[in-house]
């Protein structure tokens, strides 16, 4: 969880050749203002050097600064990077190092994770990137321990997403961490996307939901809105008018997860805005997210966020 202050610093690269739609990605996600919310980023445009900057389809970019001394910030933004064979500067890879040394996090979108691992700062971590690009990632870079078809990984105050989409919903991870689900649940509905797509979640599926498993699209809207209720895998695969055997294997298929673990992790997202908005006792909350049972919503609360709800209370309580 975070330990920076109300209102952490975020600096974002900017470099020739942007790749816009990430750049958007964190403007949109650190930039936006959000005069519904009490605190929020507070963010600068970083280049490599003080010339505006030229993105993809003739954009360009004006920077606040050049990146030098990251000091003042909490958190680097890398969206994307120029080239996977381009080296970054070493101004650039000096400012990382320091970054990292006292404590900040570094955030690379996409591509951006080929800058990040040129400081050796991922040797021995674990990372990601999007898929076309894994093979010549870990050519170049056979220290990392990279992780394949997953949306973004954390290891040491070091992120990576996938890229493209993931790299909304690592942004979203990060807004989680500093603000709990209820902000992040603003946000998502301004962006009209899900709110939490866990990282393990694989970058593709074979079919989408709706236009090849329209039975399980239903039922998976169907558990979202009865999630108060006990329900278990059996109770889904009866809903989808599957097998059990053969609602286990498209689910898995299609989500990227077992449906019993997707189930836990979306009670786990509800009971944390009832924990941020709320005073409803955890006994409370377990009855209205399905848990049951304090001692079931604590453990699985526990098991995944790393506190238990007391404590997760203490800190993002609005």
């Amino acid at each position: 969880m975070n330990k920076f202050t109300a209102s952490p610093r975020v600096a974002i690269l900017a470099y020739e050749n942007l790749d816009a739609f990430e750049f958007g990605c964190a403007v949109e996600l650190f930039v936006t203002p959000r005069p519904e919310l009490e605190a929020w980023y507070q963010s600068d445009i970083l280049g490599l050097t003080d010339a505006p900057v030229k993105a993809a389809g003739g954009i360009t970019v004006q920077t606040d600064k050049v990146v030098d001394d990251l000091a003042e910030y909490d958190m680097m933004v890398i969206p994307g990077w120029t080239g996977i064979d381009v080296k970054p500067p070493e101004h650039l890879i000096d400012a990382l190092l320091e970054m990292h040394q006292r404590g900040g996090r570094i955030v690379a979108l996409g591509l951006g994770v080929f800058a990040l691992a040129a400081t050796g700062l991922l040797d021995g971590k674990k990372a990601t990137t999007h898929w076309s690009q894994a093979k010549s990632f870990t050519e170049m870079f056979p220290k990392v321990n990279f992780v394949d078809n997953v949306l973004y990984t954390g290891e040491d105050r070091m992120h990576t997403s996938s890229g493209q989409t993931g790299a909304i919903d690592l942004g979203l991870h990060m807004i989680r961490q500093d603000y709990g689900a209820h902000r992040t649940n603003v946000v998502s509905k301004d962006l009209v996307v899900s709110s939490h797509r866990d990282a393990t979640q694989s970058q593709f599926v074979e079919r989408t939901l709706r236009q090849q498993h329209g039975r399980l699209h239903e039922t998976i809207n169907w558990v979202l809105e009865n999630l108060d209720k006990p329900l278990n895998v059996t109770e889904m695969a009866e809903q989808a008018c599957l097998s059990r055997r053969s609602f286990d294997r498209q689910f898995r298929s299609t989500v990227g997860k077992s449906p019993k673990e997707w189930l836990i992790h979306q009670r786990i997202n509800l009971a944390q805005d009832f924990l941020e908005t709320t005073n409803y006792s955890v006994e409370e909350i377990a009855s209205s997210t399905g848990f049951q049972t304090g001692m079931n919503l604590r453990h699985h609360f526990t098991r995944l966020l790393g506190l238990s709800p007391t404590r997760y209370r203490a800190k993002f309580s609005q």
